[in-house]
This record gives structure tokens, sequence and C-alpha cells, in this order.
């Protein structure tokens, strides 16, 4: 009888420490999943980033920024924290149908939109721009044409962007 209790209580123990060990092993390798899940999904946020600095004081700037943006749908300004962001501005991709007979009788091709976010901030003597750009396409028919699809920018945006800032703050 005294045996048999023993062999239980070991037996209960032996249980717990397997499921509690268990538990960890599962718990630490969730977590890890989800860190490793999210250092990827931040590494690849499908936006790029450019960045100019100007000798320039921040209110030049910031009006040349504002000015630069012209002609875009301005979503959010905040002077305060120098963030300005634009709404999606739609166009057509570069990216067609399949075979030329669609693209010439269905006109299939496939709509782009983009978004600029432009931070400036201030140093001492000088002022920093970074613009990022987030760009989506999605295809011209079947359920696809309901979703838009993440892309990463070429950067073709942001550079220019920048090269239209030195244009307006050119002598």
């Amino acid at each position: 009888m005294l045996k048999l209790s023993l062999i239980c209580n070991v037996m209960k123990i032996a249980y717990f420490a397997i499921t509690a060990s268990l538990v960890l092993v599962f718990s630490g390798c969730f977590f890890t999943s989800n860190d490793q899940v999210r250092k990827d999904i931040s590494k690849s946020a499908f936006s790029s980033k450019y960045l100019k600095t100007f000798q320039i004081d921040y209110e030049t700037l910031w009006s040349a920024a504002i000015i630069a943006l012209d002609g875009m749908p301005l979503e959010k300004i905040d002077k305060e924290k120098g963030l300005i962001k634009s709404g999606w501005l739609e166009g057509w991709s570069q990216k067609n149908a399949r075979s030329a007979l669609t693209r010439r009788f269905l006109d299939e091709s496939w709509k782009e939109r983009y978004s600029l976010t432009v931070k400036i901030s201030q140093n001492n003597t000088f002022c920093t721009v970074v613009v990022s750009c987030r760009t989506q396409e999605r295809p011209r028919g079947g359920s696809a044409a309901y979703r838009w699809q993440r892309l990463q920018s070429t950067g073709e945006r942001e550079e220019e962007f920048l090269m239209h800032i030195d244009d307006i703050l050119a002598p």
C-alpha cells in the first residue's frame, strides 16, 4: 500500500514536471516565433525611406515641403512634430495584362496608388527631411480587383520629392 502510494505520488510529480516543461518549451517557441515575425515585418514594411540634410532653418524647409506636395491630398499635417502624410494618389500601373490580345480588347491594366510620409527634424545647424512612400497595386478584374496588394517602393517618388525640394530652395 505504501509502495503504491509512493508510486502514485512519483507519477503525479513526473506528470506535473513533464507538463510544466512542455508548457515552457511551447511558450518559448511561441514567443520566439512571434518576435521573429515582428522583426521580419518591421524589416519589410513595404516602405522605403530617403533622407536629405539641408543647411537652412526649419520654417523655410517646412514651407518648401508643403509647396513640393502641392496637388496631393494631405491627410495629416503636424508642424510641431514635423510630420506630413499625404492621402492616396491613384493611377495606372506599368504592369499590364497577360497578353497583347487581352491588353488591346479588354483594357486589362492594373491600378496603382501611393502615399508619401514626410518627416522633418531640426538640429542646431541643419534640418533633415525623411521621405517614405507606401505603394499598392491591384489587378483589373476578378476577386483580386477588390484588394490592394502592398509593393516595395522603387524609390523614384521619394527621389523626385527630394529633388523638387532642392528646386524650390535653389536660389
